[in-house]
Formats: structure tokens, C-alpha cells, sequence
């Protein structure tokens, strides 16, 4: 893995895991995009002057901020030397700092460097013995060994120093720094044993950081991340709150924590009960009795970040589930008009299912639209926000479609063919994998990921993550092409 910079969220969670702090510096720093997951090194590997500066002053900034308070302050200077020659204490410090914020032991040489560094402030500088272990602590924060990503050489057959893998392992799960407990493990060559190295991933999903990779890798890859920012026309729909609208994200996550951290399968994401949410009721107020929400499909959260913010979007819809759940590409033809035209129908608006079978007439639309539309349109029952609905442009609405040969009359019907799709299983894996591994798949990868899902038929996260974690591709192994 080259060496590239830490996301933006994964360096304030570092930052907060290492001083105790709760700013979010590198919310301030120049945007990078990626298309898929942050954490790509194809994007993360460039290094502009501009971050430079911006990261050299987030570092003087969180330092000034942590020994402002008593509380962090002597959670970081743990010793106070003896006398003025007494080194010992600036030893400790700067061995047991310079390992979190490096995730690794620093080699002698550094040691003796960050020694000289803090000496200087002492002399020079004429600080006392705190000020010092922050000027020390702004030096390594501002080192590129603790803003980027760095897998030394290792011995043997693994790619890099065991130190390494901690990072891979935390920053996967955590998006933050390896803990002592991990960094001893590796240190310690414990994490070569298979066992042990899936009982550290247990205990770090476990661990109240462990809800970090619920957002993280599947709040990215199914949007839900992006709902804080999703435009909704609160005219059309008032009943869209700020409160509605955190809440809703909420539920999402707990969702999908389920296929994570608890025992709910990924074969059943089209059915799984929804977490019950009093604050999300507003939008489940006009539900029938013989309704029964379940499955991700259903959750206000999918169902409003696949709409427009006026309307519904049953491509949209439709393109969340083959494109994001199920891997298949849908990218049209070059050239070809995807939007909607506006809705002037007079005295008798058009629904949508009306305006696509119009856009469906045209030859270069058909391809792509005869797979889409019968999927979205069987969710027209859900408005713009996930509210049940009966009629559409005072129309009644017609959910009915076709799937693969198969006919249903309305959702309910669709998503036990969804889930028998055996592309369910096949994607899931391919997205954990490039997330693991910060990036994108190549060819030497596919027969790796396909070999992961026949092991793994669709269960939890938990017991993909251990097949991954152990794979000699993460670990930086060498290993035969397959």
C-alpha cells in the first residue's frame, strides 16, 4: 500500500483518540473526492503545499487545545523528571507518545531526536518541563509519520513490520489509531496466528468504536452518510424536521449495525425488521395496518436519499439496489437524456410511472429502463420522505411489475425475489474488500473475492471480516497469483 493521508475523519478521530480532544480540524481541510470510499489511496496519495500548511496548523491547534485542560494534560505528561539532568521522564514520554501517534516503537534514532527536540525547548526555548511535551507533541503531529499512512518493510514473507497490521486492522474497524492492547499484539507477534487475530477483530467491533465502521464503510457505500445533507422540499413535505431527518439517519444505522455487531445475516436485508423509532413516526403515520415495513428497502432513509427533493425517483430507486447492492453497472449510453422531462400536463398532470413508460419509448432509454423501472416503481407507494401513499397526481398508484420473469403486484412481492438474487452475496464482498484494502479491485482480486463469498453465503459482517482480516492479501503477504 503506498503511503497517502489519513482521511479527514480518520484524522480527527485520531487526533481525539490520541490527545483527548473534541475538535475536528480536518473538517477545515481542502476537500478531496473519491468515488466511491474516502479511504482511497488513489486520491489520498497527492500532498499539496496547501495541506501542508493546513496540517501543520491543525497540529499546533490541537495541542494548544489538549493542555489547555488540567484533565488531558495529565493524561499526557504521566512523569515529572527529578532534577534538571534527570532524562528518564522525557525518555518515557517520548517513547510511549511518539508509539501512538507513529502506531508503531520508534527506532533509537527517532528516539534520540524527539529527546533533543524536547531538550531544546527546555534550553533554548527556555519552557517548562509541560510545555515542552507539547512542543514535542506538535513536532510529531506535524511529522508525516502520524499524518500518513506508512507500512515499513517487514521481514520474510510479510510485506510489512507487524506494527502494520495494527493500522490496516484499526484503521478498518476504528478509523482511528490501534489502541496498546492491539499495538502489543502485533508488536508481539501474536496476530500471526489466525485465531487470535479474529478474536482482536471481535473485540475491536465490540468495542463503542466499533460503530465507526457501521458509517464508515456502509454508511459510504449506501449513502446514508449523506442524508444530513440531502435537500428535501420541506413545502411539499413538513413533516421532513431536523429532528426527523437525524433521526431517520439513526435508525438506518442501527439497521445496519445488526448485520455488523449483531447476528442478522446480510441474506436478509430485504427483510429484517426495522428499529422502532418514536421519532421517526411522523412518517409512518399514514401506514395501513396491513403494512409491515422490513428491509432495507422500506427505511425512510433509503427511500429519501433515492428521491428527489420534490418528487419520487424510481430510477434512482432501482439504481440504488443494482447498482450499490448487487454490483451490476447501469451507466447509459453517451448521450443519452436521463432525466425526466418536466411534468406539463395541463389539467392532468402525468405520474411518474405515466412520464417513464413516455421515456421508455425512446429506443436508447428502453435497455436500461426495462430492468430499472418495474424494481423502482413498486416502491411509488413511498413518497419523497418514505410516507405511505395511495394515489400519486390524484391518480391511483400501480406498484405492479415484473422481475426477472416473475410478476408481483406491489413490493412485498419483489423483495423475496431481491433476496433470492444470488448477487446479493457476490457484491458484498467485493465492497468490504476495496474498503479494506483502500482500493479499488483488480484483476488478480476477483477470483480472491469470489472465493470469500462461497465461504461466507451472505452471513454477518462479523464473520466476513474475519475471513478478510485473515487473507494473506491484508496482512501484506506474498502469496502466488491466484
Amino acid at each position: 500500500m503506498p503511503a497517502h493521508l489519513l482521511t479527514a475523519s480518520e484524522y480527527n478521530a485520531t487526533v481525539q483518540d490520541l490527545l483527548g480532544t473534541t475538535s475536528r480540524p480536518a473538517d477545515f481541510f481542502p476537500a478531496v473526492s473519491a468515488s466511491e470510499f474516502d479511504a482511497n489511496v488513489g486520491v489520498l496519495s497527492t500532498f499539496s503545499s496547501v495541506q501542508r500548511e493546513a496540517l501543520f496548523n491543525a497540529a499546533s491547534n490541537v495541542v494548544e487545545e489538549a493542555f489547555k485542560s488540567p484533565e488531558l494534560t495529565a493524561r499526557l505528561v504521566t512523569c515529572t523528571p527529578t532534577s534538571d539532568t534527570d532524562t528518564s521522564c522525557a525518555r518515557t514520554l517520548v517513547t510511549s507518545l511518539g508509539r501512538r501517534a507513529f502506531r508503531r516503537s520508534l527506532d533509537a534514532e527517532e528516539v534520540d531526536a524527539y529527546l533533543k527536540t524536547y531538550r531544546g525547548a527546555r534550553t533554548t526555548l527556555e519552557m517548562n518541563h509541560v510545555e515542552a511535551v507539547a512542543h514535542v507533541l506538535r513536532v510529531l503531529l506535524s511529522s508525516p509519520s502520524f499524518f500518513l499512512r506508512i507500512e515499513r518493510p517487514g521481514q520474510g514473507k510479510a510485506g510489512f513490520e507487524p506494527a502494520a497490521l495494527a493500522s490496516r486492522l484499526s484503521y478498518l474497524l476504528w478509523g482511528s489509531m490501534p489502541d496498546d492492547t492491539l499495538l502489543d499484539a502485533a508488536e508481539s507477534g501474536k496476530l500471526d496466528d489466525d485465531a487470535a487475530l479474529r478474536a482482536m477483530t471481535d473485540r475491536m467491533l465490540d468495542d463503542p468504536r466499533g460503530q465507526r465502521f457501521v458509517s464508515r464503510f456502509l454508511g459510504q457505500w449506501l449513502g446514508t452518510v449523506r442524508l444530513s445533507s440531502h435537500n428535501v422540499d420541506t413545502t411539499r413535505f413538513p413533516q421532513w424536521t431536523p429532528a426527523v431527518a437525524t433521526a431517520v439517519e439513526g435508525q438506518a444505522n442501527t439497521f445496519l449495525s445488526g448485520f455488523v455487531t449483531g447476528t442478522t445475516p446480510w441474506s436478509e436485508l430485504f427483510s429484517a425488521p426495522h428499529p422502532a423509532s418514536a421519532a421517526v413516526k411522523p412518517l409512518l403515520s399514514a401506514d395501513p395496518s396491513t403494512l409491515q415495513r422490513r428491509g432495507f428497502l422500506t427505511l425512510p432513509a433509503f427511500l429519501t436519499l433515492s428521491s428527489h427533493s420534490d418528487r419520487t425517483s424510481p430510477t434512482s430507486r432501482a439504481k440504488g439496489v443494482i447498482t450499490s447492492l448487487f454490483c451490476t453497472d447501469m451507466t447509459p449510453p453517451p448521450g443519452v437524456v436521463t432525466e425526466l422531462p418536466p411534468n406539463e400536463g395541463g389539467t392532468s398532470p402525468k405520474t411518474v410511472r405515466e412520464r417513464l413508460e413516455a421515456h421508455r419509448r425512446n429506443p436508447a432509454c428502453a435497455g436500461c429502463h426495462n430492468t430499472l423501472d418495474p424494481l423502482g416503481l413498486s416502491l411509488e407507494n413511498f413518497d419523497a420522505v418514505g410516507r405511505y401513499r395511495t394515489q400519486d397526481e390524484g391518480q391511483p398508484i400501480d406498484a405492479s411489475g415484473t422481475y426477472q420473469g416473475t410478476s408481483f403486484t406491489e413490493v412485498s412481492g419483489l423483495l423475496p425475489l431481491l433476496a433470492a438474487d444470488p448477487r446479493l452475496g457476490e457484491c458484498a464482498p467485493r465492497k468490504l474488500f476495496s474498503f479494506a484494502m483502500r482500493r479499488s479491485m483488480v484483476d488478480a482480486d476477483y477470483l480472491r473475492v469470489e472465493k470469500l463469498a462461497e465461504k461466507w453465503k451472505a452471513g454477518t459482517f462479523r464473520e466476513l471480516l474475519h475471513e478478510i482480516v485473515v487473507s494473506p492479501a491484508f496482512r501484506g503477504h506474498t502469496e502466488e497469483a491466484p
